[in-house]
């Protein structure tokens, strides 16, 4: 049937989406269908619903689902001045925070804060900063150009720098972002040798991490012993902007893996997984 278009255009085959619950050991447990090409998921513990983005690219949809209810609810969605989608999703300071993925330019708003009114069903948007804003960086401030608004997440306290903060993650620009409050004016940029995905940044030294997987299909279960506070990345070589057209490409051009990112320097190491090969996407750590 093919798979949705991230655009939200007419395409062939099938134009919806389906978010599946799976419990602890594998087992799919229950499944919602939504209208687009999903991206954004995230978890609400505020409401203990679960905040659905579809359509990264543009003609973007936001849907909510109670895990009692076996259907999503849409909410309705204002015409977004970036000109693209939405993407990444994190609950920060009680405030929804969503990317502003696949730009026009590098002027609009780069992520957006977002209200839901359940009396109508509708979405209201609020830029929290710009993709051409000021940020810190180690040579002092510097203006943003950001052009792929990606992946984000809230670092924890732990962390050895930036923690309690919220995180974007430029996969083709090879940057961070990260932010001091809810402003969204004390930015600081942290410039990566790689292009990464998904970042988490495990709060216990035991637990589980798990890596989606979309070439090998599966959903892997990672687990420890972890450091607290490293930010452990998904690498994406060939989603940067510099990368061929023809990817991957060794060996400069490595197919997706695991890394660790140093947030001094912005360095990403390997990180060696034995006896099998992942190729990751999504994150995510639960202690």
């Amino acid at each position: 049937m093919g798979e949705p278009v991230p655009s939200g255009s007419a395409g062939a085959g099938n134009r919806d989406s389906t978010v599946v619950e799976f419990s602890t050991s594998g087992s799919a447990t229950a499944q919602w269908n939504v209208a687009g090409h999903l991206d954004g998921l995230t978890g609400d513990p505020a409401t203990g619903k679960v905040i659905v983005t579809t359509n990264e690219d543009g003609n973007a949809h936001l849907f909510l689902i109670d895990p009692s209810s076996p259907q999503a609810v849409e909410y309705h969605v204002p015409k977004l001045p970036h000109g693209g989608g939405l993407d990444a999703i994190s609950i920060w300071q009680g405030t929804i925070l969503i990317s502003a993925s696949a730009p026009s330019g590098t002027a609009g708003p780069a992520v957006y804060a977002v209200s839901l009114n359940s009396s109508n069903n509708t979405a209201s948007v609020r830029p929290l900063f710009a993709d051409n804003a000021t940020a810190a960086a180690a040579s002092g401030k510097t203006h943003l150009a950001l052009t792929d608004p990606d992946s984000n997440a809230v670092v924890p306290a732990s962390a050895p720098r930036f923690g309690g903060q919220f995180e974007l993650t430029s996969q083709g620009d090879l940057l961070q972002i990260f932010v001091a409050d809810t402003s969204g004016r004390r930015l600081s940029e942290l410039k990566l040798s790689q292009s990464v995905d998904d970042s988490v940044w495990p709060t216990s030294a035991t637990g589980t991490l798990y890596v989606t997987d979309s070439a090998n299909d599966v959903i892997w279960k990672v687990t420890g012993p972890f450091q607290p506070g490293t930010e452990i990345a998904s690498v994406t070589p060939c989603n940067a902007n510099a990368a061929p057209t023809t990817c991957p490409a060794p060996p400069k051009w490595q197919p997706n893996y695991l890394g660790k990112v140093d947030m001094s320097t912005g360095t990403v190491a390997t990180i060696p997984v034995h006896g099998i090969t992942i190729q990751p996407k999504g994150l995510l750590f639960v202690p």
